[in-house]
């Protein structure tokens, strides 16, 4: 897994030369929105098939528990 410095100096790597170097400061923050919206949609994904295992789990224990009077 990548890590990113977001405190590193981008107003002097960007905008020292005036506004022609705004454009890779706005294709670095697309891509890290990209990677942001990526990783919430995998969170998703492993949130909706831990809930579906849960579901399992309890389905059997429920049809499995027997009762004793």
């Amino acid at each position: 897994m990548a890590t990113y410095d977001l405190t590193a100096n981008t107003k002097t790597s960007y905008f020292s030369n005036g506004n022609n170097n705004i454009i890779p400061l706005l294709n670095r923050i697309q891509n890290l929105e990209n990677k942001v919206t990526s990783q919430g949609d995998k969170l998703d994904h492993i949130v909706k098939l831990l809930n579906e295992l849960s579901e399992k789990k309890s389905a059997s224990w429920n049809n499995s528990r027997v009762q004793v009077w």
